[in-house]
Parts: C-alpha cells; sequence; structure tokens
C-alpha cells in the first residue's frame, strides 16, 4: 500500500513538473510546422529562423522533461534538477508570445508606415503638395528627417519572404483618390497603397500582411494584425502640415 501511493505521488510530482515543459515544446513544435510548411509549400512567410528556433526550443523541453522524470524517479541532486523545468517553462511562458514570426515582421510594417508620415511632413514643407507617383513617393523617403535617414535603405525590403526570395515593399500609387484603399488587394504582403488626393493636398497610406507567422495570401493590415481591430492607415492633410516660407 506504502509502496502504491509513493509511485502515485511521483506520477502526480512527475505530471505537475512535466507541464512547464509544455510552452517550449509546443513552441518549438509549432515553429518546426511552419518550416515545413514554408518548403512543402509556396507559402508566404515571415522573415525568421525557423529551424534554428525549432531546434532551440524542441531541445529546451524536452531537456526539461528528461529534467522532471529524471529528478523525480531516481531522486539524484537533492531536487536540483527540478528547477529545469520550472525555470524554462516560467521564461518560455513570458518570452514566447513576443517570439512569433509574424510578430517582427509586424513591428517592421508599423515602423515603415510611420517613417511615411514622418518623411512625408518634409517632402510637403518642401514641395507644398504630396507625392504624385512611385518616383516621388521613394524619393520622399529618401528626404525625410536626416536624424532618421539610416532608418529607409535604398531598396527598403519588409521582413516577408516567399521560396527563401526577400519581398521589398512594393508601391502602388492610386491617384484622384478619395479614401485609402481597403479591398481589392494584392495577396502579396508588404504592398504599399499609396491614396493621394486630385489636388494632392491629402494622403492614405495602407498596406498589406500576413496576419500568421505562414499563410497563402496576404489581406489588409490591421492593427496588432487583428481581423477585430481597425485597419492601419496612414493618412494625414496638408493643412496638418506647416509650409516653409519661401
Amino acid at each position: 500500500m506504502q509502496r502504491s501511493l509513493s509511485i502515485l505521488l511521483k506520477v502526480l510530482f512527475s505530471a505537475f513538473l512535466a507541464l512547464f515543459s509544455v510552452p517550449t515544446i509546443y513552441f518549438g513544435s509549432y515553429i518546426f510546422w511552419c518550416w515545413i510548411r514554408i518548403h512543402v509549400f509556396n507559402f508566404y512567410y515571415a522573415d525568421y529562423w525557423y529551424a534554428i528556433t525549432a531546434l532551440i526550443f524542441l531541445g529546451i523541453g524536452f531537456l526539461s522533461v528528461w529534467a522532471t522524470f529524471y529528478g523525480v524517479w531516481r531522486r539524484s541532486f537533492k531536487g536540483f534538477l527540478f528547477a529545469i523545468p520550472i525555470l524554462t517553462g516560467l521564461v518560455a511562458a513570458e518570452m514566447i508570445p513576443d517570439l512569433f514570426p509574424h510578430a517582427f515582421s509586424g513591428i517592421a510594417d508599423t515602423n515603415y508606415l510611420s517613417d511615411v508620415n514622418s518623411f512625408f511632413r518634409v517632402w510637403y514643407e518642401e514641395n507644398h503638395r504630396f507625392p504624385t507617383n512611385e518616383s516621388e513617393f521613394t524619393e520622399a523617403m529618401r528626404q525625410g528627417p536626416a536624424t532618421w535617414q539610416y532608418r529607409i535603405p535604398p531598396i527598403p525590403a519588409s521582413r516577408y519572404k516567399r521560396g527563401g526570395d526577400p519581398l521589398p515593399y512594393e508601391i502602388i500609387v492610386v491617384n484622384n483618390a478619395t479614401g485609402p484603399r481597403l479591398t481589392d488587394v494584392s495577396q502579396r504582403p508588404g504592398v504599399i497603397y499609396y491614396c493621394v488626393a486630385d489636388d494632392l493636398q491629402e494622403f492614405w497610406v495602407t498596406m498589406t500582411s500576413l496576419p500568421k507567422d505562414v499563410a497563402a495570401a496576404a489581406s489588409i493590415r490591421h492593427v496588432a494584425d487583428l481581423a477585430a481591430e481597425p485597419v492601419q492607415i496612414v493618412q494625414a492633410a496638408g493643412r496638418d502640415y506647416a509650409v516653409k516660407k519661401e
């Protein structure tokens, strides 16, 4: 009877400690599955270290499981091994929400849209209007605030890839617009729709992105990549900006 109770307690304690290994094993398995989908299907995906990340988290997860069962059933190291699953589980639970691939692409997209707003202010103050075509859009993004020049490379690349090839941001200009482009958009992530009014005194910018880490098609970008949130739009009118006097 006493032996059976001891075994039961060990099983329960092992199961409890094993729960701390779930976050790392789940995340590692998910990233590995993303890696498989990328190489089997011609999907779009967020640029990320899929294989390395999967191996690291799976390795940590299975090490935690080993430490759990070895520590409980062998009673070795006076319980020191119990700290491994507990520590790794707590750290992983804190870190993992920020480690999903599309979180990094989302930050890059948000930063680029923010730069558009700031750089276009400089362009408007110099030209008294907003850019009218792709060439002027690109030029405006080169002539932003001097302290921010390092943020925009000559060919700004998004954090998206397909088939191993990086996807630079693609700019589509919509002239004589009365609002932002929200429908009939490209399935490719990183496509920027620059809609400008006929008098060049107001503009709207939207972008396609991946709501998931790996997907067959992109959609118009929402705040935090959540469909329940508003569409992320950069918008400004000339009246919002001061104009430099000649």
